[in-house]
């Protein structure tokens, strides 16, 4: 798990001592500081596969690393953007980004699974096209103005588009392995009756593998 160091001692006294947590800087906004500790993930592991998981996800099932593969590529799912309505608020930062029109929103289903050589490619174009690293490029952009998940997943279909398994959105074949929650909007008595519906039920307690805790989610 990747916290800031502003309350991550709470952090690690909430998740005990059989996970390994990781410190990232403290960010002036955090809705861009933790995307920044995402695209530099690779620096924090030294896995070939890196599994996203925010805090406002939750595992439903147990799953493996298996899960997160279909013929050995990671999946990722995608609705084109013709279907979204009007409210689309990452696509122009998307696109500004990578200097190229963006056809779908990758950002549809948790949890988000890419190999670390993406990463290193991203923050090179950072350098080629904006000159100035990836860091400071997202953390100078205003508020809500960049969505890492749709930069790489954008950027992966771009590149290296053989490399996955590609899932349309509310199709039969998206695997369905946890709930994702808005962060922000708080746990009503809703929501708490199901979180701990699932975390209490036959599949037994959850815990996201790979995650950055956000303080101030989408």
């Amino acid at each position: 798990m990747i916290t800031p160091r502003t309350g991550s001692a709470a952090v690690r006294r909430a998740i005990g001592g059989d996970v390994r947590l990781e410190i990232c800087p403290d960010y002036r906004d955090d809705y861009l500081g933790q995307q920044v500790s995402k695209l530099y993930a690779d620096e924090f592991t030294a896995a070939d596969l890196i599994c996203h998981v925010d805090s406002d996800v939750i595992f439903t099932r147990p799953v493996s690393p298996a899960d997160l593969l279909d013929g050995g590529r990671p999946w990722i799912v995608r609705r084109a953007v013709s279907q979204l309505g009007r409210h689309r608020p990452w696509l122009a930062p998307t696109e500004e980004f990578l200097g190229r029109p963006v056809a779908y929103d990758f950002m549809q289903q948790p949890p988000f699974t890419y190999p670390r050589r993406l990463y290193p490619e991203v923050r090179a174009l950072s350098l080629e096209r904006h000159g100035i690293p990836l860091d400071r490029y997202v953390t100078g952009r205003p508020p809500r103005g960049f969505s890492e998940f749709n930069v790489l997943g954008a950027h992966a279909y771009g590149t290296h588009r053989t490399a996955f398994a590609w899932y349309d959105a509310d199709t039969a074949q998206v695997p369905q392995l946890c709930r994702w929650y808005w962060s922000r909007g708080g746990i009503d008595a809703g929501v708490r009756r199901e979180l701990e519906g699932i975390v209490g039920g036959p599949t037994g307690s959850t815990h996201s593998a790979v995650g950055r805790r956000r303080r101030g989610g989408p």
